[in-house]
């Protein structure tokens, strides 16, 4: 859908502002009130049926200036026989949104659903996590018509970040500011349809969608009561600019070739699932896992598909070990023990080398992060995967932006003082983040609020024996293992102060052990004794974990004139954070 002519030339004299003369000031100054506690405003839990006060197409008139919104249409949808009113509009610059309520079942919680990658659309599902980032187990009441529900496109249509190129304002739109916007916009649809504010507001997202979590913690305690951060992508410009392209690079050749292609994979995977798998048939903690691929060390015919070549052994090792320099990692780590058989798609290409490196996922994220977003001046036109560097100097190079698109503020005391609940999820099999990631993340805010027991007040990290990126499957060669589903877990602990501890996740599919029906995996605490072996996840050494994970370092943006001001120093940007 397109935006209105007004909104479409507002944008066009924004950019066009913006790529006359882009001009960059840091301006030092601690966040205010970053320690300071919120009194929680009393609510009352809506069990009845709340109905409309006014009819659905009426929306269209209703004035959003005040969050800088516009809706475009309203009318009315029935999706699976549930009456809904169907919102679409715009936010300033250009953020496009979906916001569903419910015309006769609404009982008072709304929901916002996540997008992943680097979005662009801004579907919404009520019964389908496919067709979303939601990429939870259908939530029943949300197919009832229980919940008002919404997302957004995080600030512009179409895949790729070429979006990026032109524009600063909407990096910062990606960055942090959509999801805000989006919760402002839709709460204000909300009072006026029914004429009173949700009782509760939960988010859901992951990838991408759960970097969006985090950043709504972090930078906006208070818009949201429950909070589920999926595989989060936190640590962005080093996952995007690092982590992603060594994926690629690492099984490259000098002549651009692929040197581990997805013939392999299958044996690869059975051989690490036999020496590291439990009696269930999946990998409890891959970084006690000391699997070495020397073992699979072809004896002579390279064509075999059971073993592996010389080369082909270092590329693994390097997978696995993940982006380093000089014993130093340049990301948390590398890809985990038992995530193989996804490898294909993710960094391997099954269409062979001509196609390489964008018919990957880790090369065109990595490409497109490198050539549109990773600096304030792009690079040139020509520049490849072969000029990235990985080195520390290269790494630090990517501060600046990472400054405004990373979520990596351990201090979630403002959103902890709010009553807010925060559930991670991640799985051991993630092949597209490394789970090592959330585990430093999840460390880091264990110490700044004052050890394990501390965060569990309000917090949990469930980490996913066998889990790949997100339960989106199927992959080419197999399906995840499990099915994420934590809405009731999450609704549980906001509504009726209940925590979750163990949690059972459907199991759909193994590829080894005896058949099992379901997972029960346990709170993770990230500050126990960690494995130390001469496995090749384990004892990583990573740059940023000292300075990347530290709070109040994140940057904070506004355009003025000619000029995109970042600061680190909120200013009203905290006074617009809703409850």
């Amino acid at each position: 859908m397109q935006r209105s002519s007004l909104a479409a030339a507002g944008s066009r004299k924004r950019g066009a502002m913006l790529a006359v003369a882009v001009g960059v000031f840091l301006v030092g100054g601690a966040v205010p009130g970053a320690h300071a506690k919120s009194k929680r405003p009393e609510r009352a839990v809506v069990a009845q049926v709340s109905e409309p006060v006014r009819l659905c197409g009426s929306l269209t008139g209703v004035d959003l200036s005040a969050v800088s919104a516009r809706i475009e249409t309203a009318a009315e949808i029935a999706p699976n026989g549930v009456a809904f009113c169907e919102v679409r509009g715009y936010i300033s610059p250009q953020t496009h949104f979906t916001v569903l309520l419910p015309q006769k079942t609404w009982r008072g919680s709304y929901l916002q659903q996540g997008c992943g990658g680097f979005c662009g659309h801004n579907d919404v599902s009520l019964t389908d996590p496919s067709r979303t980032s939601l990429h939870q187990a259908p939530y029943g009441p949300l197919g009832a018509g229980e919940l008002v529900v919404a997302a957004d496109d995080q600030g512009h249509e179409g895949g790729g970040a070429l979006w990026a190129k032109e524009d600063p304002m909407l990096r910062v739109v990606f960055g942090y500011r959509s999801e805000h916007d989006l919760a402002l916009t839709a709460k204000a649809i909300i009072g006026a349809y029914y004429n009173r504010a949700p009782a509760y507001s939960y988010f859901d997202g992951v990838s991408d969608g759960g970097h969006e979590a985090l950043v709504l913690a972090q930078r906006y305690p208070r818009d949201f009561d429950g909070i589920i951060a999926g595989a989060p992508a936190n640590n962005w410009a080093a996952l995007a600019g690092m982590f992603q392209t060594w994926l690629v690079r690492a099984n490259m050749d000098a002549e651009g070739r692929q040197i581990l292609d997805a013939s392999k994979l299958p044996a690869l995977h059975t051989a690490v699932l036999r020496a590291c798998a439990d009696a269930r048939g999946v990998i409890a903690d891959p970084r006690a896992c000391t699997f070495d691929p020397a073992t699979m060390r072809c004896p002579g015919a390279a064509g075999r598909a059971d073993c592996l070549t010389p080369a082909q052994v270092e590329v693994v090792r390097a997978l696995y070990r993940g982006p380093t320099w000089h014993g130093y990692q340049l990301f948390d780590g590398g890809e985990p023990y038992g995530s193989e058989l996804a490898w294909q798609g993710w960094m391997i290409s099954a269409a062979g080398d001509a196609a390489l490196p964008l018919d990957t996922a880790a090369g065109g994220l990595g490409l497109d992060y490198m050539r549109y977003m990773a600096y304030w001046r792009n690079p040139p036109a020509s520049f490849s995967l072969a000029d990235v560097e990985f080195t520390p100097d290269a790494y630090k190079r990517l501060e600046p932006l990472g400054r405004i698109y990373n979520a990596t503020n351990p201090d979630l005391r403002a959103f902890r003082a709010h009553g807010g609940k925060l559930i991670l999820y991640h799985g051991w099999a993630d092949q597209a983040i490394a789970p090592f990631a959330t585990v430093d993340y999840y460390a880091a805010v264990a110490r700044e609020l004052g050890g394990y027991a501390a965060t569990q007040r309000f917090s949990r990290l469930y980490m996913v024996p066998g889990l790949y990126h997100c339960p989106c499957g199927p992959y080419p060669t197999g399906d995840p293992a499990t099915t994420i589903d934590l809405m009731d877990e999450l609704v549980d602990w906001v509504q009726n102060n209940k925590a979750p501890g163990t949690v059972s996740f459907p199991v759909s599919s193994q590829t080894s052990g005896t058949p099992i029906t379901s997972l029960s995996v346990q709170p993770f605490n990230p500050l126990a004794p960690a494995p130390h072996n001469n496995g090749l996840n384990s004892n990583y050494r990573y740059i940023g974990l000292n300075t990347e994970y530290r709070p109040a370092r994140e940057l904070w943006c506004e355009q003025k004139e000619q000029s995109l001001l970042c600061t680190r120093n909120p200013r009203t940007e905290l006074s617009r954070s809703t409850r």
